[in-house]
């Protein structure tokens, strides 16, 4: 076993935290619990260990401002910064990103401040990755969630989630229902009848492919109205191909359907980090294209090369912060590199790092990039080797199958 893991809470009302004592009983034989109420309680917290997490409120009596969040992250780089307060939501999270990686809103129940902290600590070299918290805290206009999005995310949290009634609340969107029944009913979905209605397309593909499609949807729509030198429309039937290959590859392993729809969902999502640095970087990202370009070396490397962090890891530093699935975040995280996973075994993230390159090489949108290659070595060394020819053939098929989008 580890050891115990160091949390330490902070927050002006005292019955909170006795509210979180009590709610935390069960968590005290693998997690050090230490409470602080007063400014001068937090300051001598924060020397006495190095926290793995620290969840705080804003207001302490003897801080003003951010200066109780500055002294947190100054005092304890290392640590997973919570802001608990009753004023932030999915909304607004954003623009306290440089002091925070995750968020909660008061009021909350004790079980799901377990889950997230339990979440964040599995995600701990994601949401630590300085270098894309950095650049993500330095981007002016990121990009927001759409509000369906959010209405989506209440409603799926209810224990008795009616389809029909999440139906309705894409039916209100009117631009989201044609973009989302166009998608469903193209080639890549390979439905066999017409889809019309949003709880059809709920009951048919799930409901957490539905709201990954939602926000894929919002995302690459809000990119198009921004002058990028690469193909929109192309980066978006690249991810919808990956994803449709990444979870054939799992169902001809056996998967579950669980497993199937999340690597379906990180596929689709896989490349949202292009659109986010192309937008907001775009004069950097065009001299990224350009050494790509003329250099042939992969674009992640070029990404290092002047920003110094890629496209994959904001991707997933952002998916973390929306409250993605960690297999879902892993899966963007490692798609170029699979040696950076945690497992060797089956999951979407080695699923879609075959899937990409395989797109890549099935279908050639432009000769002048160097190519996605696999991590043979990698594969090799963890027994997936033997499988590629099996999973190339399975992919091939589907690019057969599949007549391009009019």
């Amino acid at each position: 076993m580890g050891r115990s893991k160091n949390i330490l809470f902070i927050d002006a009302d005292k019955s909170q935290l006795d509210y979180l004592e009590e709610n935390l009983e069960t968590m005290k034989q693998r997690w050090n619990i230490r409470f602080a109420s007063t400014s001068e309680e937090a300051m001598d917290q924060l020397r006495t260990c190095p926290f793995d997490v620290i969840a705080s409120d804003f207001c302490v009596e003897g801080f003003e401002g951010y200066e109780l969040l500055d002294e947190i992250k100054n005092r304890q780089p290392g640590s997973i910064r919570f802001i608990i307060s009753k004023t932030i939501n999915s909304e607004n999270c954003l623009q306290y990103i440089g002091y925070a990686h995750q968020f909660i809103t008061k009021p909350y129940a004790g079980s799901e401040l377990i889950t997230k902290i339990k979440k964040s600590l599995r995600l701990k070299s994601i949401l630590l990755n300085e270098r894309a918290a950095k650049g993500i805290a330095s981007i002016q206009d990121l990009p927001s969630l759409p509000n369906l999005y959010m209405t989506l995310e209440q409603e799926l949290q209810k224990e008795d989630v009616v389809i029909s009634d999440i139906g309705k609340l894409i039916a209100e969107d009117i631009s989201m229902t044609a973009g989302l029944l166009k998608l469903v009913n193209s080639p890549f979905f390979g439905l066999y009848s017409k889809v019309t209605k949003p709880e059809q397309a709920a009951t048919l593909l799930g409901l957490d492919n539905i709201k990954g499609l939602v926000l894929g949807i919002h995302l690459f729509s809000s990119a198009k109205k921004v002058k990028i030198d690469f193909s929109i429309e192309e980066l978006g039937k690249h991810c919808r191909y990956t994803a449709l290959m990444a979870r054939a590859i799992i169902k001809a392993e056996n998967g579950s359907n669980k497993l199937a729809e999340h690597t379906f969902l990180a596929g689709f999502l896989h490349d949202i980090g292009k659109l986010v640095l192309a937008t907001s970087y775009p004069e950097e990202y065009e001299t990224i294209l350009s050494i790509v370009r003329e250099s042939d070396i992969p674009i992640q490397e070029a990404e290092k090369d002047i920003l110094g962090f890629t496209h994959a890891a904001v991707g997933a530093y952002l998916l973390a912060i929306w409250g993605f699935d960690e297999d879902i975040i892993e899966a963007i995280y490692c798609h170029h590199e699979p040696q950076l996973l945690g497992s060797t075994d089956l999951s979407p993230a080695v699923a879609i790092h075959v899937a990409n390159s395989f797109d890549h090489e099935l279908r050639v949108k432009d000769k002048e990039y160097a190519p996605h290659l696999l991590s043979a070595d990698w594969l090799e060394q963890n027994n997936f080797g033997p499988k590629l020819p099996e999973w190339l053939q399975i992919c091939a098929e589907i690019m057969e199958n599949v007549t391009e989008e009019r």
